[in-house]
């Protein structure tokens, strides 16, 4: 599976990636991001970042939502009332 994981990749998949994997990466992203002076390369890892981002933000939503199941709700007076009241 080695080259279909290099071929997700460079086609912006980062989902196969641990969490630590994922930060170290943006971390060296946002360091090239910092030092370079190219207004072209600038733009392009500037949206890698928020690509990362992304990422970042979506496991932490699967997360919260596995943590904090939503509450079934029901009607006041019952669960299958119709709404014509």
């Amino acid at each position: 599976m080695g080259i279909f994981d290099s071929i997700s990749r460079a086609l912006g998949s980062l989902g196969q990636l641990s969490n630590d994997e994922l930060e170290a990466e943006r971390e060296e992203v946002r360091q090239r991001y910092v030092t370079t002076d190219v207004m072209k390369k600038s733009r392009l890892l500037y949206n890698d970042l928020h690509r990362y981002d992304r990422e970042i933000a979506r496991r932490a939503n699967e997360a919260y939502a596995r943590e904090n199941p939503p509450e079934t709700r029901h009607r006041e007076h019952g669960w299958h009332l119709s709404n014509d009241d």
